[in-house]
């Protein structure tokens, strides 16, 4: 586990990182990864803003300090006055158990990059491994929905860091070491750990190198890393207007995306 204090983010703010980062808004903050982000934030000294669609029952599971607020995800109404004042959004909605084949996941992007505007908040956005055409067609609607969400984010303008997980909890007790890849050519099951997860997230939106990357993540044996930015730096950013990640490959072309994903990225695009 990366072992970052509040003391320790405040006493880096001014040199490695790009800048502080004091308030989070976090979307799906009561999901399996979403509760991992707000504690995570908490520990380093962040001020939380929860969207939940269920206020009493998300101050139930969240940790005290947080601000709870009840919203749609789907509503620009709903979510600017969020947005309005917030250094960087998380968003963890999970998207593959809405009933809806992951649409209501690419729509939560939609309407948060139109509540944005023309800010240059972060977004970072955990999506799914697999989720372009590197390593073949998708047989999961859910998975599509994540890649068309991608998609919108990169031609956005805004500072963003796509994370792809593993398959949570699979990893092994000795795997506490974060490892990013990036090109979508990871099969199987990797395990990850949770709190990598949020780590990462999180520490996109605050390390230079951290921005405009869409990675993979695993959890591997190893020791923790404690310097999440060296970690970045490893790794390329996108082109910036690119739809697809810097290293993915046998991409799907736009002109077989559906209407509506082809009419929004002309939309957002910057």
């Amino acid at each position: 586990m990366v072992l970052f204090t509040a003391h320790r983010l405040a006493a880096t703010s001014t040199n490695r990182w790009s800048h502080p980062m004091s308030t989070v808004l976090i979307i799906g903050s009561t999901g399996q990864v979403g509760r991992v982000v707000v504690e995570e934030a908490i520990e380093r000294g962040l001020t939380v803003r929860a969207q939940t669609r269920n206020a009493a029952r998300a101050r139930q599971t969240l940790p005290d300090g947080v601000e709870v607020v009840e919203a749609s995800p789907a509503s620009p109404d709903d979510l600017r006055p969020l947005v309005a004042d917030v250094d960087a959004v998380v968003l963890t909605h999970g998207g593959d158990v809405d009933g809806e084949g992951g649409i209501s996941f690419y729509t939560t992007v939609a309407t948060l990059l139109e509540a944005l505007g023309d800010s240059r908040t972060h977004i970072s956005l955990m999506t799914a491994m697999n989720t372009s055409r590197s390593s073949g067609p998708s047989h999961y609607g859910f998975v599509e929905w994540k890649r068309r969400a991608e998609r919108l984010l990169r031609v956005s303008g805004h500072p963003y860091t796509i994370v792809r997980p593993g398959w949570f909890d699979y990893q092994g007790p000795g795997d506490r070491r974060i490892d990013l890849r990036q090109g979508d050519l990871v099969t199987g099951q990797p395990g990850l750990d949770r709190r990598h997860i949020a780590q990462v997230l999180l520490a996109g939106a605050t390390c230079p190198s951290g921005v405009r990357r869409t990675v993979e993540i695993f959890s591997v044996a190893g020791d923790p890393v404690t310097d999440l930015e060296s970690l970045f730096a490893t790794t390329r950013p996108d082109e910036r207007g690119a739809l697809d990640g810097v290293l993915d490959t046998n991409n799907v072309p736009l002109g077989e995306e559906p209407e509506q994903v082809r009419d929004d990225i002309a939309r957002f695009s910057r």
